[in-house]
């Protein structure tokens, strides 16, 4: 894996999301290249290794960020159906116990 290490920045378009799966070929293999801004005093450490997980989950079928985005997409279509959702105002502040 390639790391790219930016200042915040100068760092223009930032993928926030991991669906931009980028790759840089070496000697006819492809291997996952990571751009990453960071600001001083942030722990790179901590950060490389979180990288390194999201690449072995990766590499055993399960992509963190494409399964958060599909539950965002399922919530959103919920919602637009009505699905979950109190018929009034009411009802949602009725069940809220505190």
């Amino acid at each position: 894996m390639i790391l790219e290490l930016k200042l915040w920045e100068d760092a223009k378009n930032v993928d926030r999301t991991g669906l931009d799966n980028e790759t840089f070929e070496i000697l006819d293999t492809l291997i996952p290249f990571i751009k990453l801004p960071i600001t001083p005093g942030k722990n790179i450490t901590v950060i490389a290794e979180v990288i390194a997980m999201n690449y072995l989950l990766k590499h055993y079928g399960y992509d963190a960020a494409e399964e958060f985005q599909n539950k965002i997409h399922s919530h959103i279509a919920k919602k637009k159906d009505g699905a979950g959702m109190p018929e009034r105002a009411v009802d949602y502040f009725e069940s809220d116990f505190e």
